[in-house]
């Protein structure tokens, strides 16, 4: 009796891939580009009116170089002022201090 019922249903029913064809897949496609120029829109929106966001803040790293499997030294500018860092298992100290260099080395 199931096996029936389920067999007039289907035959009832045309095929999904014939009622859509190539307008079914068009669809899908215009309906993926929409979301993504959605999630487009969104991440602009948040860039141009929440401008902290991307900012860095008043510290900068100028540069890092690894010097053991969980050590490195960093070199950060705040202001005017170089900071070399010594940062590794999970402390952070301050190696040497130094004026920012100018613009015309």
């Amino acid at each position: 009796m199931k096996k029936i019922w389920l067999a007039a249903l289907l035959a009832a029913s045309p095929p999904v891939w014939a009622a859509g064809g190539a307008t079914g897949v068009l669809g899908m496609l215009l309906s993926l580009l929409l979301i993504l120029g959605l999630f487009a829109l969104a991440a602009w929106l948040l860039k141009r009116y929440l401008p902290q966001a991307g900012k860095a803040g008043p510290v900068k790293v100028v540069g890092a170089t690894l010097v053991g499997p969980r050590e490195r030294v960093v070199v950060v500018e705040i202001e005017d002022t170089w900071l070399v860092l010594g940062v590794g298992s999970g402390q952070v100290r301050t190696l040497h201090s130094l004026p920012k260099p100018g613009d015309d080395a």
